[in-house]
């Protein structure tokens, strides 16, 4: 016979063996005692707990049944979720014309070069590469802004979309120490009737102008060289003199490289 067969019903199996054995025994010899001991007391406390548990267990077991179903659901709503946002997305660039370009746009900048430095619109650009930021909202990564917090000018790298609209317009045949250069623009970039607007932009050719010389160039090394130090660029460039008119040149320079493929 097992001890748990042996033991009486009332008796919570965490007693020993052995105690249990010898209730068993003195019970049979003198019969149940008729006051409550505080033993009862206990065994009634063990048996509620116990009927306490499963009812809890079972509470338990019907939670993770409703919780697979209620992940269920929420994967169903991530997936119709995803839908909505793919559309609001559409509405939003097909009401506002910016975007974040995988691959470059490409546009056209000139810079003049001031005590031999490469100087933009507002900052000196060190080197090709060159990332946007936001004066009035400096902390913000949503640069270029397009809900005119930056006042009517916005921020942002800009670019001409034709070349014609910076050559002949900003420099002229007779114009000297500047620099034109096509430029790849990267992240958010905003679109306008005659230009853009960019988070970044890395310039991949470019004719830097000096007094009396020209340099051509879309070799990377070259252009680090220019905006490092146009007046070595160009006092170093052995390159002879072409009669073709400047403007002309840099034209044909800038635009067959826009025609190169870009991957």
């Amino acid at each position: 016979m097992s001890t748990s067969s042996s033991m009486p019903p009332d008796v919570p199996p965490a007693v020993p063996a052995e105690l249990r054995l010898r209730l068993r025994e003195l019970r049979r010899r003198y019969g149940r005692r008729a006051v409550v001991t505080p033993r009862d007391r206990l065994t009634t406390a063990v048996s509620r707990r116990r009927y306490q548990l499963l009812e809890v267990r079972k509470q338990i077991t019907e939670l993770e049944q409703r919780a697979r179903v209620i992940e269920s659901e929420l994967e169903g709503f991530g997936k119709g979720m995803a839908a909505l946002v793919i559309d609001e997305i559409a509405d939003y660039e097909r009401d506002f014309p910016e975007a974040w370009s995988p691959s470059p746009v490409l546009g056209y900048r000139a810079w003049t070069i001031e005590e031999n430095e490469v100087v933009g619109a507002r900052f000196v650009w060190k080197t090709p590469a060159f990332e946007a930021t936001c004066e009035g909202n400096p902390v913000s990564d949503e640069v270029p802004h397009t809900d005119e917090r930056c006042g009517r000018l916005g921020c942002g790298v800009y670019a001409t979309k034709q070349l014609d609209d910076l050559l002949g317009v900003h420099v002229q045949e007779s114009t000297r120490n500047y620099l034109a250069g096509l430029v790849a623009l990267g992240g958010k970039v905003v679109e306008h009737e005659h230009g853009y607007r960019a988070a970044r932009a890395e310039v991949v050719s470019a004719a830097l102008i000096g007094l009396n010389r020209e340099v051509f160039s879309s070799d990377p090394e070259v252009l680090a060289g220019i905006f490092a130090d146009p007046g070595g660029v160009l006092s170093s460039d052995s390159s002879s003199a072409i009669a073709k008119p400047l403007l002309s040149r840099i034209t044909d320079h800038l635009t067959n490289r826009k025609e190169q493929p870009w991957i």
